[in-house]
């Protein structure tokens, strides 16, 4: 893990339409392009970012979108305003499903988290394959303390960081305020970033789009479909994966040859594996 990277700003901005390339504005998400990187931001800052039924709808249209680009290789999720999101919005109970794994998109989302992220919120912590926050960033679950239950985003959250803080989170609601230097030390966040956390999260995203887009997708679904299983059957998936890999895509090839020939490789495109992709 990473130690603070210093800068001025910490919280982000809501951005300059004019200044981003590729824009796509949808009612309430955001959705730029730059090379083969996609940034999705979340965009009702005045309601904290909260997820409504209309954003809920939206997102499942922007991952769907984006899932079908071949130019996307990775992807960067921020908030609009002051906050990340602030949950779910209680005034709208329909949103169940909005996060990138929710719609098996397939393709790494780096999540870049800054001032609070809430409630169900967590749900795009715990499914984002990583997550890096501004030093100032507050994660809080208050579901309880408002008389709902919390799973969503916790559940799979307890397979990323230690159970127990989990619980401290979810059973103690409001009165667990998780501050971003805790969240370092658990492991829920990756980095800790003092600058514009979001222009950290395009600029590791655009180390990720240097890579071979075939064996990232692998790798990540493979790490993911791993925790479904024990460590033996985990091993022998993971072997049969990287088999079938190299014999099926001449990326594996590729790598080698631009290695030995010592010049960049030439990627070819190819889907992320399906979910039940074995």
């Amino acid at each position: 893990m990473h130690e603070p990277r210093t800068g001025r700003n910490t919280a982000r901005k809501p951005l300059d339409l004019g200044k981003t390339k590729n824009m796509t504005e949808y009612k309430t998400v955001l959705l730029a392009r730059e090379g083969h990187v996609a940034t999705v931001t979340l965009n009702r800052p005045e309601e904290g970012n909260t997820i409504n039924a209309a954003m809920a709808e939206e997102l499942g249209a922007v991952w769907a979108e984006l899932a079908r680009d071949e130019q996307v290789w990775a992807i960067v999720l921020a908030g609009s305003g002051a906050n990340f999101c602030l949950g779910a919005d209680s005034n709208d109970g329909s949103a169940l499903r909005f996060t990138s794994m929710d719609f098996s998109v397939g393709k790494p989302v780096i999540a870049a988290i800054a001032g609070l992220c809430g409630g169900a919120a967590l749900a795009f912590v715990a499914d984002s394959d990583i997550v890096i926050s501004s030093s100032g960033a507050t994660f809080c679950d208050g579901r309880t303390t408002q008389g709902q239950v919390s799973t969503q985003g916790t559940l799979r959250l307890a397979r990323k960081m230690p159970l127990e803080a989990v619980m401290r989170m979810a059973l103690l609601g409001e009165a667990e305020k998780l501050q971003a230097p805790r969240a370092f030390q658990l492991g829920m966040v990756s980095e800790l970033v003092d600058g514009d956390v979001v222009a950290r999260a395009q600029e590791l995203a655009a180390s990720l789009a240097v890579n071979s887009p075939s064996a990232m997708f692998h790798s990540r679904h493979a790490v993911w479909e791993s925790l479904n299983m024990g460590l033996e059957d985990a091993m022998e998936y993971g072997f049969a994966f990287v088999t079938k890999f190299a014999h099926k895509f001449d990326d594996a090839k590729e790598g080698a040859r631009a290695f030995m020939e010592k010049r960049a490789p030439a990627w070819k495109y190819a889907p992320p594996p399906s979910q039940n992709d074995d």
